[in-house]
């Protein structure tokens, strides 16, 4: 039904186009910003950016501040680089300059990001203006600008976020994380532009930061950067990276292992909440794709690693590797397991909040895993979005992105598990297509992967929540599960 509307709605808006004489440009393409469908949004922001007047680009900002879609605001944003009138672009700073409801924050990111790529003397004077509106402890203008610098491609740029990085203090804990983890983000965008041989500034400056952070979550993306940097281990051992810029590769792997996390797949928990999402779908109960029989348990024994002995289907080994992770979590920490078919929900229906890493609620969780039983499809977007809704009581209403309890409180680390692609999402109402490995698919928005992939990127813009992914046998979809590790500052394993 939503694929006819925004047909006819396609058709009507041509016909417009074409009969309507008396309509100025400019009106039709701010038509086109009300279309239904992302890529007439895009053409109309496109259209009016090149009138590159003041009221076309207040019409693209306040369609900015109305936009759900992660990729099509990225790209409506986007047009502002072919912007070049200083009035015009004045203007755009003034609609953005006081931020308050999420609409606006995401509007003054995209509407930032298309200045930030354009690359004019008075773009460039906004987004710097902007660095300068920081917040004590929420999201700021300050983070928008550090987010949309991010995703300029202009190496140029670094030289804006070179000082932020050398001004963070001993006890970042006590700063404003959000901003912290964009401007580490950016840093870590722009530093993998740089030529190798140029990059040692940036290394250094991001050493310092591991030195003065007591902040896990900020310690993990300094050093994540710095793996992606160097195509090292993400060490968090400040002295192990200075060892390794004195004399290189033959710096000695093992000093860096100086601090112990919980893993899962040998992915590592950030932070103090974590929650882990498993696939129970149908296909779950197909044979798991490696020979166990060479090397039944991981590490050195039975000790150091979970038991494959007897696992059989690609369950088992999901049930196995978990049930081992909840029994090395330490007593601080909290979590919470989501399963998921084409429905989801989680293990125990009568917890919605985190639970302490305590004996008595490891064992009962572990015993909820053991009778799991595969079933359905999979509803990758909905299980997500319900642990990205996660606090420590009970999940929030609506979207996630900016809700004041769901950023303090919510999870730091997701482990996202799954064998297959997305064949079913909360907004499927019934079948579509029918995929000839994994029939019926839903006729929802989100169960193609790369709407799924914009708009978890949107929601997690500015939380910085770590979702690692585990790729269980060989038909899950590599390429997706790549991607929403990549993009969320996680891992992608690969157990196929």
């Amino acid at each position: 039904m939503r694929s006819l509307v925004a047909t006819v709605y396609a058709a009507l808006v041509c016909a417009l186009l074409v009969a309507a004489p008396v309509t100025s440009r400019a009106e039709d393409s701010e038509a086109l910003l009300k279309s239904p469908d992302a890529k007439f949004r895009i053409e109309g922001a496109k259209r009016l950016a090149a009138e590159n007047t003041k009221k076309s680009v207040e019409a693209i900002v306040h369609a900015l501040a109305l936009e759900q879609d992660g990729f099509a605001g990225r790209e409506m944003g986007r047009c502002l680089k072919d912007v070049t009138e200083p009035e015009a672009l004045l203007a755009a700073e003034k609609l953005i300059a006081n931020p308050k409801k999420p609409g606006d924050f995401f509007a003054a990111v995209w509407a930032l990001g298309g200045m930030a790529a354009g690359a004019t003397a008075t773009g460039d004077g906004i987004v710097q203006n902007a660095l300068k509106k920081n917040h004590a402890s929420e999201v700021s203008l300050r983070a928008c600008a550090l987010e949309a610098i991010g995703e300029s491609a202009r190496t140029e740029a670094l030289q804006w976020l070179m000082p932020l990085l050398a001004d963070i203090a001993p006890g970042v804990d006590k700063a404003n994380t959000f901003e912290t983890l964009s401007l580490l983000c950016a840093a870590r965008k722009l530093g993998l532009l740089l030529p190798e041989d140029k990059r040692k500034p940036l290394l250094e400056a991001l050493i310092l930061v591991l030195d003065k952070s007591s902040d896990d979550r900020v310690d993990y993306s300094a050093a994540y950067a710095l793996g992606k940097l160097t195509g090292k281990p993400s060490y968090t051992d400040a002295n192990w990276w200075r060892n390794y810029l004195l004399n290189g590769e033959t710096a000695s792997d093992e000093t860096g292992k100086t601090i112990a996390r919980p893993t899962f797949f040998n992915a590592v928990a950030v932070g103090t909440r974590v929650v882990f999402v498993i696939d129970i779908s149908g296909s779950m109960e197909w044979p798991a794709d490696m020979d166990f029989r060479k090397n039944p348990v991981t590490g050195k024994g039975a000790s150091n690693g979970p038991d494959y002995s007897h696992v059989k289907t690609k369950l088992d080994l999901a049930k196995v590797e978990l049930i081992w992770t909840l029994a090395k979590l330490p007593e601080d920490m909290q979590f919470n397991i989501i399963v998921y078919e084409s429905a989801h929900r989680f293990l125990d229906e009568k917890v919605e909040g985190l639970v302490p890493a305590k004996p008595e609620n490891k064992t009962r969780f572990s015993n909820l895993v053991r009778a799991l039983v595969p079933k359905g499809g999979t509803n990758i977007h909905g299980s997500l979005l319900r642990a990205l809704r996660m606090t420590k009581k009970k999940p929030v209403e609506g979207d996630p992105s900016l809700d004041k309890k769901a950023m303090l409180e919510g999870v730091d680390t997701i482990f996202f598990l799954t064998d297959g692609s997305p064949s079913w999402s909360d907004d499927s109402t019934e079948t579509g297509e029918i995929d000839p490995k994994w029939g019926a698919i839903g006729n929802g928005r989100y169960v193609k992967a790369d709407v799924i992939l914009a708009d978890i990127a949107r929601v997690n813009t500015f939380r910085k929540v770590v979702i690692h992914t585990i790729g269980v046998g060989k038909d899950h979809d590599k390429k997706m599960m790549e991607d929403l590790a990549a993009q969320n500052h996680g891992e992608y394993i690969d157990r196929s």
